[in-house]
């Protein structure tokens, strides 16, 4: 199961709509108990224009994966471009930020994709996006590559994934920033 390239940038007001019930749909039901009459039915859009333009349901689900992906790492990159001339931790901050507002503001996606029901392959696509996606914007850290610091840069990242996960379920962006400085705190404390 691969992920093709998408450019959100340029997918049209049919491909948003029926991402976005798609996404509503395997918020509330899970991947495995929605069917495609369900996004239909949300959506608007025929079944036909769903196949044409993404296929079938696991398709979906990999396009909405897709959309929240290009979101995180659009954000982390203007942060990271924005904490140039900042010190280590404080870039790391900035970008743990960027992330985790990302998280909140595509929360219904994070959910669905946390929620463990997902299509057959999904998660060794996933686990290796986000370790790789972690381990480039982590790298601010300047962490070794002893045993030591390996188990660190995993110990961070079981971090990042929890507050990503608490993130999820906030009702407004004050409980988000409460999660973000204290994820920074304890990256901080980990890392000194």
């Amino acid at each position: 199961m691969t992920t093709p390239t998408r450019r959100w940038a340029r997918t049209d007001a049919t491909q948003q709509r029926i991402l976005d019930a798609a996404t509503e749909v395997f918020s509330k039901r899970g991947f495995s108990a929605t069917t495609m009459a369900d996004i239909v039915d949300l959506s608007g859009a025929s079944i036909g224009s769903i196949y044409h333009h993404f296929g079938g349901k696991k398709e979906l689900f990999l396009a909405i994966y897709e959309r929240l992906s290009a979101d995180v790492e659009r954000r982390v990159g203007e942060a990271a471009q924005g904490s140039a001339n900042l010190g280590n931790r404080q870039a790391f901050g900035v970008h743990a930020h960027a992330y985790l507002d990302a998280i909140w503001t595509n929360r219904r996606a994070a959910m669905m994709i946390a929620s463990g029901d997902v299509p057959v392959g999904f998660e060794r696509i996933r686990r290796k996006n986000t370790l790789t996606f972690f381990h480039r914007w982590m790298g601010v850290l300047d962490m070794d590559s002893s045993q030591r610091g390996q188990l660190l840069s995993r110990i961070l990242i079981a971090i990042m994934s929890e507050a990503s996960l608490m993130v999820t379920v906030c009702d407004s962006p004050a409980e988000v920033e409460e999660i973000s400085d204290a994820t920074i705190e304890w990256v901080a404390r980990l890392t000194s």
